[in-house]
């Protein structure tokens, strides 16, 4: 029988398992394409199944791990670890008495892995110089800017000395 985590899902009627990859594509100048990186895309599994036996209990709990996120793994016909619910509906039919037909998505993740914390047996130098008090200190006092203007200031003429020869000398 097919569980999804501690949920026994009474009948699986169709599973659909599409694997697909992404490649990067580029233009070359003649026309041609050329592909230089492959990814694998997550694998994706959808299921359509009836769920019969205390019916509402089992949806609640599916529903619970879906919107929690809960990592599951899936074992039937097939394995696959680290999977999550990314959809579930559920649909009310006259042929299924005291039961659900439903639809269902899941997801295969890749967890990542917990860094490791390194202790350093060997003691580190501080790189930053301790913040001291050096009282209080005499500021410079800087010069202050005058507004600069387009006027020029007039400058009188010099004062010159007449000599009788008929030549004058600046005083």
């Amino acid at each position: 029988m097919p569980y999804i985590k501690d949920v026994l899902i009474d009948v699986i009627t169709k599973v659909s398992m599409p694997e697909s990859s992404t490649t990067t594509d580029h233009a070359l100048e003649d026309g041609e394409q050329i592909t230089d990186h492959v990814k694998s895309n997550p694998i994706t599994i959808s299921l359509t199944g009836i769920i019969l036996d205390e019916a509402e209990e089992k949806v609640l709990k599916l529903r619970e791990y879906r919107e929690k996120g809960e990592i599951i793994d899936f074992d039937y016909m097939t394995v696959l670890k680290h999977v999550v619910i990314t959809d579930f509906s559920r649909d009310y039919e006259a042929k299924i008495k005291d039961g659900y037909a439903f639809t269902m998505t899941l997801k295969q993740i890749k967890v990542a892995k917990v860094a490791k914390f390194v202790s350093v047996s060997i003691p580190i130098k501080q790189q930053t110089k301790a913040v001291t008090n050096k009282g209080r200190q005499q500021t410079k006092k800087t010069q202050k800017s005058s507004a600069k203007t387009t006027k020029q200031k007039y400058n009188p003429p010099a004062k010159t000395k007449e000599i009788r020869r008929g030549g004058s000398i600046p005083i």
